[in-house]
């Protein structure tokens, strides 16, 4: 069984993100989101958890392949005691019963898998799209322009909290 993962922190889930799901989607038998930075919130961080996983299901419905959890938080992925494939694993076993089989990510993801083989799939940064511009353009209610780079169902759920 072909098992797909997209893991980040989805402040907010935007469409350079919904582009690496629709993509697992197609290629695997299940896909699994994995939501990170559960317990921060501040200006870095302003979705919760329960928001985020809101925009995930406003987009996706019931898509029966797609299951969304999440993830404790580590020191940082590029701490060598920070073993995150065996992390995301694990929560992808529990979630789906299998491991993961292939990650979808951008072509700056640093996450060794070491313990746990997987392929990695690296695409380019879909329309340059990055988070934290998304949440500065939030921060200044430059609302049309965030309208461009979110899916419709995640930007109205940002109207209504911002």
């Amino acid at each position: 069984m072909k098992v797909g993962l997209v893991h980040g922190r989805f402040q907010p889930f935007h469409n350079g993100h919904k582009f690496l799901v629709d993509k697992m989607l197609k290629e695997c038998d299940a896909g699994v989101i994995l939501i990170g930075s559960v317990g921060k919130k501040d200006k870095k961080n302003p979705f919760s958890l329960d928001e985020r996983k809101e925009m995930i299901k406003k987009i996706y419905g019931k898509n029966k392949k797609l299951l969304v959890g999440a993830n404790i938080d580590l020191d940082s992925p590029y701490s060598k005691n920070a073993q995150w494939d065996v992390v995301l694993s694990s929560c992808v076993l529990s979630i789906v019963g299998e491991l993961p089989t292939k990650i979808y990510s951008g072509r700056d993801y640093s996450v060794p898998w070491e313990r746990v083989k997987v392929k990695i799939n690296k695409v380019k940064r879909y329309d340059d799209i990055s988070g934290t511009d998304i949440k500065k353009l939030i921060y200044e209610k430059k609302f049309e322009e965030v309208k461009t780079l979110v899916p419709k169902e995640v930007f109205k759920i940002i109207k209504e909290r911002f």
